[in-house]
């Protein structure tokens, strides 16, 4: 589950926050001046989801060339 929090909130809870979502799948977006900034999420978390993504990235490349077999399909590495 998301929540927001106003960056000068967070000055003073950094910590607390860090603590939070440190082992989960939460993410906090910090909002400046009522509009949503960055979010903040478990470096861990953070992770999974990038490796998720270029998991999904090479499958969408080998389904493109598989449903064009005469065309050159470019492979880009993510990281």
């Amino acid at each position: 589950m998301a929540r927001v929090i106003g960056a000068e909130a967070l000055r003073t809870q950094l910590g607390r926050e860090i603590d939070s979502l440190r082992g989960t799948e939460e993410i906090v977006y910090v909002s400046k001046r009522s509009v949503l900034s960055v979010a903040m999420l478990d470096a861990d978390y953070l992770a999974e989801l990038l490796d998720r993504l270029e998991y999904l990235e090479d499958a969408l490349a080998a389904r493109e060339a598989r449903d064009r077999p005469d065309e050159a399909v470019a492979w880009v590495a993510t990281r």
